[in-house]
């Protein structure tokens, strides 16, 4: 039994530069769509959740300012993973819109096919295509 009953996965969440701009990249990279916006007090936008599938979301927090340099050898957080059906699609599709991946794809150790592109803040996101034969394959 799970320690926790219910337990799983809910959202990342970014702080970007321009709220609009990031919502549109979003939608033109990924068909992200918004899912819920929230505003503070005085009108201003306090958040916003974009979905690319049923239940995935990721949260969006507007006026960022100063970017973080990552230190070598980090601890913490790397990067987050969306899975596609297609990788070469999905990089041909980023392609169009001038996002490359950082380096060539590349099959990871559990048999997957993976590359990393930036947001348009620079947060990087791992493209997944996981075959059925692979241990982490799960069915959709």
């Amino acid at each position: 039994m799970a320690p926790i009953v219910g337990l799983r996965f809910g959202h990342v969440a970014f702080r970007v530069r321009d709220l609009e701009a990031s919502i549109a990249w979003y939608a033109r990279a990924f068909g992200a769509r918004e899912l819920f916006r929230a505003t503070r007090d005085d009108g201003g936008v306090q958040l916003v959740y974009l979905e690319f599938a049923p239940g995935q979301t990721i949260e969006l927090f507007p006026n960022g300012k100063n970017a973080v340099e990552p230190p070598p050898d980090p601890l913490g957080y790397a990067h987050y993973c969306l899975l596609v059906d297609d990788l070469a699609a999905a990089l041909a599709h980023l392609a169009a819109l001038g996002v490359e991946p950082a380096a060539p794809p590349r099959t990871g150790r559990a048999g997957q096919q993976l590359a990393f592109v930036e947001d348009a803040d620079g947060n990087r996101i791992e493209l997944m295509q996981i075959p059925p034969e692979s241990p982490i394959y799960r069915e959709p």
